[in-house]
């Protein structure tokens, strides 16, 4: 029985993993010589966003919906230490963004940030941000 029980875990695991190709791959933006952005995909549905220019990575969850990728951005809701202790370190959706996946690479569609709590109109970036996969 036990046996029976671990081969329907692992072979859920790998469906999984099949079902979602972006689970533990790394796309890499060339912003400028010795700067690199990047994002990885994560198999929890989180993801990791490391933006050289700001030398800061940002993380989240994403979804993916046929050849479109969506990524909420959690990040902390201030950098400034407040006061108020219980404010200190908590994290909220700050972004939004839209990609779409072209096999290879990874092209930005747009993005939002998420201010007074409301949407901003979306940011509709250079086609020239272009993240190419990473091959392993």
């Amino acid at each position: 029985m036990n046996y029976l029980l671990l081969s329907f875990v692992l072979l859920s695991c790998n469906m999984q993993e099949k079902a979602n190709p972006l689970v533990n791959t790394k796309w890499e933006y060339k912003v400028a010589e010795d700067c690199v952005s990047y994002i990885t995909f994560k198999k929890d549905s989180t993801y990791e966003n490391y933006n050289c220019e700001m030398n800061y990575p940002y993380s989240g969850k994403y979804e993916i919906k046929n050849d479109t990728i969506y990524l909420i951005e959690i990040d902390l809701a201030s950098n400034v230490t407040s006061v108020n202790k219980k404010n200190n370190y908590k994290k909220v959706i700050t972004r939004r963004s839209k990609l779409i996946n072209k096999g290879e690479s990874l092209q930005y569609v747009s993005w939002e940030a998420f201010k007074d709590k409301k949407w901003s109109e979306a940011t509709i970036p250079p086609k020239e941000i272009l993240y190419k996969k990473v091959v392993k």
